[in-house]
């Protein structure tokens, strides 16, 4: 099974694999992987933070404030700290890896780069945020849904379908 979730930003890409991990977990469903949360100062993005799913460590992977060598746009980008959690994340065997999201401030490490193409070589389970820009490089590796405020609702009934079809107990 492999699912790739894009859409415009804040369309709810994030809110949507936080819908289907919890749904996951609910059905004994092992799920591994990260979330990416905004950090905010009022109405400011000044980063974002990586949840891992399996022991819920958080760090700052973005940040306007911190400098480091790698740079995105505004924010400095933790490569280091990036690389170190995901060598462990890919090597992992769980149900399904969740991914929010494999985007170009991910795309700067050149491991997860690795990694990602390595993982999809494989048989195994991805439910994943996409960048828009990376559609056309990664359709050939599964099914793209495009989500928008008003399928929402019709994504996630039709990616637990999916799950469901995948995992009958």
């Amino acid at each position: 099974m492999r699912i790739f979730i894009t859409g415009q930003p804040g369309v709810g890409k994030t809110t949507l694999l936080k819908k289907i991990n919890k749904f996951c977990r609910e059905l004994k469903i092992s799920t591994y992987g990260f979330i990416t949360e905004e950090i905010r100062e009022g109405n400011k993005r000044i980063g974002f933070d990586l949840i891992n799913l399996k022991t819920e460590e958080r760090f700052n992977f973005a940040s306007i404030y911190k400098s480091t060598p790698y740079k995105f746009g505004k924010y400095f980008l933790n490569i280091d700290k990036f690389e170190e959690i995901i060598k462990h994340i890919f090597y992992q065997y769980e149900d399904i890896l969740i991914l929010d999201e494999i985007g170009k401030m991910e795309f700067f490490s050149e491991k997860f780069k690795k990694e990602i193409f390595n993982f999809l070589e494989s048989e195994r389970n991805i439910i994943a945020s996409l960048h828009r820009d990376f559609v056309l490089t990664f359709k050939k590796y599964g099914r793209i849904y495009y989500l928008n405020y008003n399928n929402r609702d019709t994504i996630f009934y039709e990616i637990k379908r999916e799950i469901l079809k995948n995992f009958k107990s």
